[in-house]
């Protein structure tokens, strides 16, 4: 039985030569440096800008995770008004909890 394995863009036949030579690079490829300065996080008072929610929206957020499950949070703008709010579920509905009063 032969085996083949994807090399440069095609399949060939598996030598030695060429299952060695995938071992070593790697053991090369498989620790790499990350710039930890690149992730950092940031205080507050860092930021230029953040989103929060009103009360009333974070009450209706709150509503929606206990009955939905999951939820991610959406923000876009309302034309010179500020910003509005979409709640998306795990089930791809999609909810919009903007609060008018507050804006």
């Amino acid at each position: 039985m032969e085996t083949y394995i994807y090399n440069k863009g095609n399949f060939v036949k598996a030598t030695k030569w060429l299952l060695f030579k995938r071992y070593v690079k790697n053991l090369f490829y498989k620790y790499k440096l990350v710039n930890t300065n690149k992730y950092k996080l940031v205080k507050y008072e860092d930021l230029k800008y953040y989103f929060t929610l009103s009360p009333k929206e974070y009450e209706d957020a709150k509503k929606l995770y206990k009955d939905k499950g999951t939820i991610s949070y959406e923000f876009y703008p309302l034309g010179g008004l500020g910003w509005g709010v979409k709640i998306h579920t795990k089930n791809n509905e999609i909810f919009d909890i903007t609060d008018f009063s507050s804006i």
